[in-house]
């Protein structure tokens, strides 16, 4: 991760409530598995705005149904939507 983000990794042991305060505990999948970038899309933001999520509580598998969601749409030249993927996940 750049330095300009602040990244603090954990120390073995650590658990996910144990994040400085001010910071958000994120799986490392994320970043590899699931394509997830820097800063967020505002598709991804209005995902977890609509389900009233925190990202913390988004696992790895549902991260990549909102990614491969996403960069589906764009890649037909369709902006996505939390209608179109509410219509798609039900």
């Amino acid at each position: 991760m750049p330095p300009e983000y602040g990244v603090v990794y954990p120390q073995e042991g650590d658990t996910a409530a144990d994040a400085p305060a001010g910071y958000v505990t994120m799986w490392a999948d994320f970043f590899g598995d699931c394509n997830l970038r820097l800063p967020l899309t505002v598709f991804v933001t209005e995902i977890l705005e609509w389900y009233k999520l925190h990202i913390s509580q988004l696992s790895p598998f549902g991260m990549i149904r909102v990614r491969n969601f996403e960069y589906m749409f764009r890649a037909l030249g369709i902006e996505p939507t939390v209608g179109d993927f509410r219509r798609f996940y039900r």
